[in-house]
Parts: structure tokens; sequence; C-alpha cells
């Protein structure tokens, strides 16, 4: 009957049934609306996983509806809610299991306070006394017995037998210590062991078929649903923000990376710039040593002409300088002749002791 009906309402709609004045009114259900289960929608909800167990629930309250799943997986929002959804059931499991896990330790406890029954004390100087006399006295009478017996005296026989009775009964009182029931109870419980999955108790040592029973037991199954969605969750999560870790780590190295790059481009401009500048003091020093050249080989030159020009003069007798110039190189040259006169008479023919007075 579900299938027909989920069926029909695939091919007419939910609302196919609905009166006129009913559709009015009617809101269709979309797969977010907070009527809708979540955990439905993205995993499994824990209230169907344990119905008629001893851990049952209760039914929903939430939609639980094929449809919606399905559009909900169809919708391109789905890895939005996704992550949402999964959170939301994961931290529902975590109750689930906290409350499950308190059950468990509580019965751990219990059975670690199972202990061996106490042996049985040692009987009294007085209890032994009195068992002594009590088996000697049983042992008289089966023999009174088996005499009596033999003489074919029964009744007399089966009373005596019936006094041995009594004395067995109270040797047994007298050798049996009374039991506390805790005691017992815990000898009991000694023989149960603890399913770590579902909190169940168990039987220690049962059968193969009853523990395959319990293993595939609806509560069993349940909680083991739940553990092992808790784990796959947090992995993924762990998994997720190491990948993150790794991805912000590979940034920072590549900006690290890219900063040094950056640093040696303005490193090597700063090395290209202060080689151009080196290299444009150089090429300004040469030129000031040409420009100096230059002006030396300048000076140089107008020397030359000047020589020139003094030297044609010489030639020519003095023709093209002025009487003032002569007239300064020929006193310049009387005075050297003077000087020199003056200084080696001898040497250029001068005696003048032998001059004669008429000259």
């Amino acid at each position: 009957m579900d299938a027909q009906r989920a069926l029909l309402d695939e091919l007419m709609g939910s609302a196919r049934n609905l009166t006129e004045e009913e559709r009015r009114g009617y809101k269709e259900i979309k797969w977010d609306d907070k009527e809708v289960c979540a955990f439905y929608m993205v995993r499994f909800c824990p209230h169907d996983l344990f119905v008629n167990t001893r851990s049952d629930l209760g039914p929903c309250s939430r939609i639980h509806d094929l449809k919606l799943k399905e559009s909900f997986e169809k919708s391109p929002r789905h890895d939005a809610y996704v992550a949402k959804f999964e959170a939301e059931l994961c931290q529902f499991c975590e109750k689930l299991v906290s409350d499950l896990d308190r059950r468990v330790r509580r019965g751990r406890e219990r059975l670690a306070q199972e202990v061996e029954p106490a042996p049985a004390p040692a009987l009294s100087a007085e209890k032994s006394e009195q068992l002594s006399v009590l088996e000697e006295k049983i042992k008289n009478l089966l023999e009174q017995v088996e005499s009596l017996g033999e003489a074919g005296k029964v009744d007399e026989a089966e009373a005596l037998m019936r006094k041995v009775e009594l004395l067995n009964a109270e040797k047994t009182s007298l050798t049996q210590q009374p039991q506390n029931e805790k005691l017992l109870m815990l000898t009991q419980e000694k023989k149960m062991a603890l399913c770590e999955i579902c909190g169940s108790f168990l039987v220690a040592n049962d059968a193969a078929e009853r523990i395959q029973s319990h293993v595939t037991g609806k509560q069993h199954v349940g909680y083991g649903m739940v553990r092992d969605f808790i784990t796959e969750y947090k992995t993924a999560k762990e998994n997720k923000r190491e990948e993150e870790r790794l991805a912000r780590e590979k940034e920072a190295e590549e900006r690290r990376k890219q900063r040094e790059k950056e640093q040696e481009s303005r490193r090597s401009g700063s090395r290209d710039r202060d080689r151009y500048r080196d290299e444009e003091r150089d090429r300004d020093r040469s030129r000031d040593k040409e420009r100096e050249r230059d002006r030396y080989r300048e000076r140089g030159r107008d020397r030359d002409r000047s020589r020139e020009r003094s030297g044609r003069g010489s030639y020519d007798g003095g023709r093209g300088m002025d009487w003032r110039s002569r007239r300064g190189r020929d006193g310049a040259r009387d005075r050297y002749q003077d000087r020199s006169g003056s200084r080696s008479p001898v040497r250029h023919g001068y005696r003048g002791s032998s001059r004669s007075p008429d000259h």
C-alpha cells in the first residue's frame, strides 16, 4: 500500500484527494521545510533504528518522505546543506552514544564487583566435637539397623533409620554455612559478559547461535551504525581540516617564495641601478678626462701657434713687430751682452789693462 501511495503521489501529487476548499489552504511540503526530517534526508534517522527494543526512541516527529529525499539529492543546494545536516545528526548521535556509554560504564563496574564465593570457614572446636559425636551415633545406629534387618525386624530397623536421617540433618546444619543473597546474585552475574557496542548483558560462553542472534539484532546493528557514522564524520572532518592546513601552508610558502622573488628582483634592480650609476660616473669621468686632454692639447696647439708666429717675426728682421717689441728685445740682448761681458772679459777677448786711453 505504501508503495502504491508513493507512486500515486509521484504521478498525481500528494494533494490529489483534497477538495477544492482543502486545496486553498493546502501548502506543499518541500525538503528544506522545518517539518521534514533532516537526518532522514542526509543519512538515517535514529528513531528508525531501535523500534521495539529497549532503546526505542519512539516515532520521529518529522516527515520521512522518499520523494522529498530524492528531491533533496537532485537539488543544486544539496552540497551546501549536507554539511549542516550531517553536523546536526552527529550531535544527536553523540548524545545517544554518551548516554549508552554511561550505561556501559555502570555495567562494567557492576561486573568488576564480582567476587568468588568465600570458602567455608573452619569449624570451631565445639562444633567439631558435636560433629564427631553425631558421626559416632550415626555409625552405631547404622550397625543396629543392619542387625535388625538381618533378624527380620523391619519395623524396628525403619524406626532407627528415621533417627539416622534426623542425625544427618543435624550434621548438615552444622557443616553448611548460610549464603548471603547478594553473594549468590554476584555469583550468578559472574557468568555474564557486557557488549561494548550496545551495552547489553550477554551470557559468557553462550551458544554461537545466541551470539549471532545478538550481533544481528536491531539494537546492536543500530548502535553500530551510530558509532560508525560518528567515526566516519569525525575522520572526514579531521581530514578536511588537515587538507585546509596543508593548503594554507602551501599558500603561505608560495607567498614567501613570491616575496623572496620580489626582494631578489628589487635587489637585482638596485644592483643594476648601482652598476648603471657606476658606469655613468665612469663615463662622466672619462668625458671629463677627455675634455681635460682636449683642453690640454688645445693649449699645446695654442702654444705651438704662438711659437710659430714668434719664429716668423724674428726671421723677417722684425717686420710686422712694433718698435716697442724690437726695442725691448734689442735692449734685452744688449743687457745680456753687458752682463756677459762684465762677468767674463777674458772669455770674450777684452783686456781692460792693455786698452789704450785713446780708445
